[in-house]
């Protein structure tokens, strides 16, 4: 007798007689919201999430997919979910930009996404993208590639089981560091990559000055010496050079330089 209740146990559930089969979570596509410590499946009339994709191992690497904003880790079903805005762009996300891409809201540090650089809106173009972008100590990576004028940070939220307790553990930094310049500019051209002999020009927008030929009608300065470090500021690093009648200063401590000037 027990072993056909066994039996007819086992026929119940392959014929789903009744019987629920395990749930293996939100998959793809589905709309999600938090709910307590998990995500669940949700009406994407109401839900503000997504998951973009559903990763089958629980440290997978979400960073990659375009959009995401979190990851989520369930050893349970021993997948990763990486989530996102319900209607994020793939294509505008911000979190996927590689140097040569033009972005916008970097200035007022909201809705921060990818625009086409011919776009009049783009603020600025990537110089070079940083992961895992150390910034303790204040550390600026940026500050050694030439032509940046800004940079934008991004970290993911990751969310989830933590079986070795990585997540209380304080990061020495972000996940993803850009360096940004103005669009449209050479980063050659930067004041930044002058060295004694090279001329600049004055312009409007920043930094205020654009490495150019000496031959050129506006090349207004000849670079008489530079100091790689932006400690004693313009007056005491030119005032031994005799040729100097004035300078500039970019970034200020060990990560600035000087650039002493003399009409060209």
């Amino acid at each position: 007798m027990v072993v056909r209740v066994l039996l007819l146990l086992v026929v119940a559930v392959l014929a789903g007689g009744g019987l629920t089969a395990c749930s293996t979570g939100p998959e793809t596509g589905d709309c999600v919201e938090k709910s307590d410590d998990t995500y669940v499946k949700a009406d994407c009339a109401s839900a503000s999430l997504r998951v973009l994709q559903r990763l089958d191992d629980t440290s997978g690497d979400c960073i990659a997919v375009a959009g995401v904003t979190e990851s989520f880790s369930d050893t349970g079903s021993g997948s990763t979910l990486c989530i996102g805005p319900r209607d994020v762009d793939p294509a505008a996300a911000i979190n996927v930009a590689e140097e040569g891409d033009c972005v916008v809201g970097v200035a007022a540090n909201a809705d921060v996404h990818r625009v086409d650089c011919s776009d009049g809106a783009a603020e600025a173009v990537v110089l070079r993208r940083i992961e895992n972008a150390t910034t303790i100590g204040g550390m600026d990576q940026c500050s050694d590639v030439p032509g940046t004028s800004s940079s934008y940070s991004w970290d993911m939220v990751t969310t989830g089981d933590d079986p070795y307790g990585l997540s209380s553990i304080d990061k020495m930094g972000v996940d993803l560091l850009f360096c940004l310049g103005p669009p449209g500019v050479d980063p050659n051209s930067s004041p930044d990559t002058a060295q004694v002999g090279d001329c600049l020009a004055e312009t409007s927008g920043d930094p205020g000055y654009q490495k150019v030929d000496c031959a050129a009608p506006y090349a207004a300065y000849r670079v008489v010496e530079r100091v790689d470090s932006g400690i004693m500021g313009v007056e005491l690093a030119c005032g031994s050079s005799p040729e100097a009648t004035s300078g500039i200063q970019r970034g200020s401590g060990f990560d600035g330089y000087v650039l002493c000037l003399a009409p060209n």
